[in-house]
């Protein structure tokens, strides 16, 4: 396995868990070039935080790519990976060694944003189904068992369009970020029923350019909401209660899409050509895959021949693993899924 090393003389181990790629062994010059994975392991990131992609890491049968992403993706307990596609095969999974298992039931295509819930012993997702203007609850066979709006939610300002995320609280309120559409945020009981709306567009406190992408955040005692306000390079604090604590980091940022947090630490999806991790402070400590060629950036028009392996283009939904791994969706009409694992 060629390793094209970012930090000169750096010396390697990486967690066993990397070998658990299906593609791991094979003559990777058969992927090299489509796009579908990355086919050569990149070092990345900086002292105390460097990772290492894993090649082959999301092929389809036949080393094909994956088809246009303009989404996200998240685990289950076990660890299997599932990614949302905009075209016919809607929510493909993976194993936790990155092999392809299956897709889902049809109609769950175009999910802009994926996550993961434990409901009375069973396991769901949920996802914001752009094009369809709902929220999407469903099993890991894909069955639908909840949309929303429904019948109790009753009108919402703004509407329902434009949805790019959807969160499910601790205490199980759901929140509906409209980051395409009215820049608003509906907070709901779990019936559906609506308990406040906030935000909308504009570029001070209380307001969102895109309330794109969003975490729920543990790091600070009570839970917030950790929201990535895209387009206007920053990301916002607000309680559960929808009330603005305040500005997250340092800005302006390289349009944050999509966060997700583990333990201290979010990692955080920009959509210019890179993946950071920030502590608890907002003080950026690694940055992972970094691209310097700005043409490729926030794009999802990059031809398969010119994908870097050393570097992303347009990442948009992230997510940790359990053994602090990092997936990255990117915004392309190719389809690349990349898996960074811890190194040392």
């Amino acid at each position: 396995m060629k390793v094209t090393s970012l930090l000169t003389g750096l010396a390697v181990t990486v967690l066993p868990i990397l070998h658990l790629s299906a593609h791991a062994g094979h003559d990777h010059n058969a992927i090299t070039g489509i796009g579908t994975v990355v086919s050569t392991a990149t070092i990345t990131g900086s002292e105390n935080f460097r990772y290492v992609t894993a090649p082959g890491w999301g092929a389809m049968p036949g080393d094909r790519n994956i088809g246009g992403l303009h989404g996200d993706l998240t685990l289950d307990k076990a660890g299997n990976v599932y990614a949302s596609t905009r075209g016919k095969p809607g929510i493909v999974k993976f194993d936790k060694y990155g092999k392809f298992v299956k897709k889902l039931k049809d109609g769950l295509n175009e999910m802009h944003s994926l996550t993961s819930v434990q409901e009375g012993g069973k396991e769901y997702l949920w996802g914001s189904q752009l094009k369809a203007n709902r929220a999407v609850k469903f099993d890991l066979e894909g069955n639908i068992v909840a949309t929303l709006p429904n019948d109790k939610t009753g009108k919402l300002e703004g509407g329902m369009g434009g949805l790019t995320e959807v969160l499910v609280a601790p205490d199980g309120h759901i929140f509906l970020f409209m980051g395409y559409g009215s820049k608003k945020i509906h907070k709901l009981k779990p019936d559906g029923t609506l308990v406040k709306t906030y935000g909308g567009k504009g570029k001070g406190k209380d307001q969102f350019t895109s309330c794109h992408g969003a975490a729920i955040d543990l790091r600070y005692g009570e839970p917030r909401l950790l929201v990535c306000d895209r387009d206007g390079r920053r990301m916002v604090h607000l309680t559960m209660d929808l009330v603005w604590i305040g500005l997250y980091g340092s800005q302006p940022m390289r349009r944050p899409a999509d966060v997700d947090i583990r333990g201290d630490y979010a990692a955080v999806a920009e959509i210019e050509g890179r993946v950071i991790l920030m502590d608890k402070d907002g003080k950026v400590v690694s940055a992972l895959l970094d691209n310097p060629d700005k043409k490729q950036w926030a794009t999802n028009g990059v031809p398969a021949h010119k994908l870097h392996d050393s570097g992303l283009s347009a990442p948009h939904g992230i997510k940790w693993g359990p053994h602090g791994q990092i997936y990255v969706t990117e915004y392309s009409k190719v389809g690349r899924i990349v898996a960074l694992y811890p190194a040392k």
